[in-house]
């Protein structure tokens, strides 16, 4: 299971990359969740609002099939979970259910929420915090991950045309001119570099 924060979801549409990152993930879209808020914040219940928010039609054809096919994120027991009880500010409530939804839980949390992530690593003296790095993913690793498996033209063309989704991402693989995968894989890597400083060392990188 990859619980999906609402910023990855909606990257991951607006650049016509879900199936793909499925496949590189190795689930099927049934082995996502997603907040339950998602379908509102993407205003999917109005065509001209959802294309007004994803961009294109395949964006909003990609966020309903996501939604139609990703169970909801739910956290029950409140009191047995202290993962929930994390109260920063610099956590917003939506990452903070993400991870207290990875208590005793063997799924993946893909973010593009890198703050949530930083402020994570400033939690120290508590276990449980320290065991979920082994479970977090960002934005910039999944699409490393994706160009391990699909081809690079293909999901270069898909970024590329979408310059306004994710600076990092539209940087890594070339603005005014296409970047190579020698570059792009090494301009992720980078972020994933700064990242893993930024924590204290604590985000791992793929191996």
């Amino acid at each position: 299971m990859y619980l999906l924060d609402s910023d990855a979801a909606k990257k991951i549409c607006q650049y016509h990359l879900l199936h793909e990152l499925a496949g590189a993930l190795n689930c099927a879209l049934n082995d996502f969740a997603v907040l339950p808020q998602l379908k509102y914040q993407l205003k999917l219940s109005r065509a001209d609002k959802a294309l007004a928010k994803l961009g294109t039609e395949e964006a909003v054809s990609l966020a309903q099939q996501l939604i139609g096919a990703a169970s909801e994120v739910e956290v029950m027991a409140e009191s047995a979970n202290p993962l929930l009880q994390l109260n920063r500010p610099d956590i917003d409530s939506g990452e903070a259910v993400l991870f207290a939804a990875l208590h005793d839980n063997e799924a993946e949390l893909l973010s593009g929420d890198k703050r949530a992530y930083i402020a994570l690593a400033k939690i120290d003296g508590m276990p449980l915090v320290d065991a979920l790095w082994a479970q977090l993913i960002c934005f910039e690793e999944a699409m490393y991950l994706v160009l391990k498996h699909v081809d690079f033209q293909l999901v270069s063309d898909k970024v590329r045309a979408r310059p306004d989704v994710d600076i990092a991402i539209s940087i890594s693989f070339g603005r005014a001119v296409a970047n190579p995968l020698e570059t792009v894989n090494e301009a992720l890597l980078a972020y994933l570099r700064s990242l893993q400083a930024d924590t204290g060392g604590k985000y791992l990188l793929p191996i």
